[in-house]
């Protein structure tokens, strides 16, 4: 919006150098070449009018002009800067005298800006360079402005278009309709209309404290609220355009249809799991193609986040860097749902899986939060540096609480291929087993103490097909503990009082049912067993129970 809104005064600047030279050339059209050529000369670019060039003095000084051309650089691939089909200013004539510019009216229709960068980072809205004052200077024309004054300055049904090489994108505006108030070149320019941003209907409400800095290269101050479709932004910033536009300040951001919003900025998101919506508030330094955020508040979904944040558009994917602190780290609207199965194993589902969001954005992203949620899975408070790059996901945990206890670990995703991979390394310790277990299993048999190695790798396009590939190895170790709904010792004895009495079939059932009520549990002081995993089969070769009343091994 800013390139647009630079282009306009650009285009303003330019007639109002064709008034200031007008009244010294009446009769206007027997000077049309040389109004051309004029303005030509103090702006460094060919400018050419079309026929419907008119002016008088009375009863109001006025100055008509159709087909205005601006013609682009060399260089650039466009067929001109600008084009506006019809200018009709009204202007007080004596303040021209020395130099000062009253606007009584100044209606742009149809206005057509053509704006683009080169993938050098040349621009063609540079208006007015040192060759161009070189040529203003040899011609003799005077271009200098002591003071503007705006009365009623409208655009109608304008629009304009962006191309970026230097990133491979472009934007367009049309349905422009902008209105612009100027008491003069030291007080607030302010501007607001409405205008559709890639086809989104929109919004903006504009306040530059002080045009005549902006005219000079010099930092001001603007104000900014505007919509874009469904989302809203706002900033107080200081803007600078000396070499390339630059801008710091207060900022916020709402965007509660954020593949929308995203979409309309050039980076669409591919319809995957998650990324609904954006809310991001902070103090901003930035330009063309990044934006960097101190102090920032960020609510991503379910994710609530306070810290420091960058996000650089330039390259094919947005990527993101910082660091940042959550309550509450809810990570299941962007992984596969989790199995409904009331008990024992989860049925694994053969529903193809939806990594695309691992390749919607790039990220460095260091982490803290005091929970996270992974499915059934909730987790303490934990570190997390998260890294993307191209549909691969790396992260590094370096602590992991967990269920009472805590560890570290790693988990890869790499998504770049038709079928995803994944490994990952798990070291847990002081982990309370029956919660563990049931959000796992969803099973809550086993109490105690325990801890837990696992190193595994898989590939597969669904749950149940990572499952049938999965290798790896890993043990547990659970102390002071129990089984809950069998009572072995018990059994053993009803066993051994059975055998005494002899084979009684009515007799055992009755044994085997009483040793496995709910309320029975054995207890055992170590329950170890190391395990490998291969396609997805586990073996362990060696399990050991030990216990006040039951030793075991299998």
């Amino acid at each position: 919006m800013s390139r647009f809104f630079f282009g306009i005064l650009a285009l303003i600047a330019l007639l109002i150098a064709i008034v200031v030279v007008a009244p010294g050339l009446i009769p206007v059209s027997a000077y049309k070449g040389q109004i051309e050529n004029a303005a030509s000369a103090s702006l460094g670019r060919q400018v050419t009018i079309g026929e419907g060039l008119r002016f008088k003095l009375v009863p109001q000084t006025a100055f008509h002009v159709t087909d205005l051309e601006i013609a682009n650089p060399d260089g650039f691939t466009g067929p001109y800067l600008a084009h506006v089909k019809e200018a009709d200013i009204g202007v007080k004539l004596l303040p021209l005298l020395n130099k000062n510019v009253e606007i009584e009216r100044f209606i742009l229709t149809e206005p057509d800006m053509k704006l683009e960068r080169a993938k050098d980072g040349a621009v063609n809205w540079n208006l007015a360079a040192g060759e161009a004052k070189e040529a203003a200077e040899s011609t003799g024309a005077e271009t200098s402005v002591g003071d503007i004054k705006l009365g009623d300055v409208r655009i109608v049904n304008g629009k304009a278009t962006f191309a970026d090489a230097t990133a491979g994108k472009t934007y367009t505006m049309g349905d422009i309709n902008l209105a612009v108030r100027l008491a003069s070149l030291a007080e607030p320019l302010e501007a607001d209309g409405t205008l559709t941003f890639e086809g989104a209907p929109s919004k903006v409400d504009i306040v530059l404290t002080s045009l005549r800095k902006m005219l000079d290269k010099e930092p001001a101050n603007l104000k900014l609220d505007m919509t874009l479709g469904d989302s809203s932004a706002s900033g107080d910033l200081v803007v600078d355009t000396k070499d390339t536009l630059s801008y710091s300040g207060p900022v916020t951001l709402n965007a509660p249809n954020l593949p929308q919003f995203a979409a309309l900025m050039g980076a669409p998101l591919a319809d995957a799991p998650g990324f609904d919506t954006l809310a991001v508030e902070g103090t901003a330094t930035g330009g063309d193609t990044f934006l960097k955020l101190a102090n920032a508040k960020i609510n991503f979904d379910k994710i609530d986040a306070t810290g420091s944040l960058a996000l650089n558009w330039a390259g094919a994917r947005p990527k993101a860097t910082g660091a940042l602190a959550a309550g509450t780290l809810d990570l299941r609207p962007y992984l596969p749902p989790p199995s409904d199965s009331a008990s024992g194993f989860p049925a694994w589902s053969e529903d193809k899986l939806d990594l695309t969001s691992l390749r919607n954005i790039d990220a460095d992203i260091d982490m803290t939060a005091n929970e996270i949620y992974l499915n059934d899975m909730k987790f303490g408070a934990s570190q997390l540096k998260l890294t993307i790059n191209d549909g691969r996901m790396v992260a590094d945990i370096p602590e992991l609480g967990l269920y009472g206890g805590g560890g570290s670990g790693q988990l890869v995703v790499n998504a770049k291929n038709a079928t995803p991979t994944f490994a990952g390394k798990f070291d847990l310790g002081s982990v309370e087993a029956q919660p563990f277990v049931k959000d796992v299993m969803k099973n809550d048999r086993l109490l105690g103490l325990g801890g837990f190695k696992l190193d595994f790798s898989a590939n597969g396009s669904s749950q149940a097909a990572i499952m049938r590939s999965l290798d790896g190895s890993g043990r547990f170790d659970i102390a002071d503990g129990a089984i809950k709904g069998i009572n072995l010792a018990k059994l053993a004895r009803s066993v051994a009082e059975i055998q005494q009495g002899g084979l009684n079939p009515t007799a055992i059932t009755s044994a085997i049912a009483t040793a496995q009520k709910p309320d029975e549990q054995t207890d055992f002081s170590e329950l170890l067993s190391q395990f490998s995993i291969t396609d997805g089969l586990v073996n362990a070769p060696t399990i050991s129970l030990a216990g006040p009343f039951v030793t075991m091994t299998g």
